[in-house]
């Protein structure tokens, strides 16, 4: 998907409803977890993700301080929670990026950086979709300068 496409993609997504699509109160799905390949799934999109992030040179000053293991694990349960996997995920977004400066084009490039790891691992664009539509919300929380 073009990126233009993926921006309209998460503009829509958070417009379409925050209840609905609210990670903090999401109705997820089990069979996009299933799509993702259930954990072991989430965890091989993550570890690539996460490759992926600190290796882009938009965005890999933002995690210079980051604890990758914890980020690895923390993220794991974040997607596994949004995509009805049973895991519980119960971090604050504002609280953890408030200090980070975090632009709008790097929190694009990190939705572009999530999006390759999807494809790479064949995870089904509704399913891609979906838990895109789940993040997009938080962009209020992470956007910070």
């Amino acid at each position: 998907m073009p990126f233009s496409t993926l921006r309209r993609a998460l503009i829509a997504a958070a417009t379409l409803g925050a209840a609905a699509l609210s990670p903090y109160a999401a109705q997820a799905d089990t069979s996009y977890y299933s799509e993702f390949g259930a954990r072991p799934g989430m965890n091989a999109v993550v570890k690539d993700f996460l490759a992926n992030v600190l290796a882009d040179p938009r965005i890999s000053a933002y995690f210079t301080n980051a604890n990758i293991p914890v980020l690895d694990a923390s993220l794991v349960n974040q997607f596994c929670m949004l995509e009805g996997g049973g895991c519980t995920f119960n971090e604050n977004m504002k609280a953890i990026h408030q200090n980070l400066g975090v632009t709008q084009a790097a929190f694009n490039a990190l939705a572009e950086d999530l999006q390759k790891s999807m494809m790479a691992h064949g995870v089904p664009l509704p399913a891609q979709n979906d838990l895109l539509a789940k993040l997009a919300p938080m962009e209020h929380d992470i956007v910070t300068k």
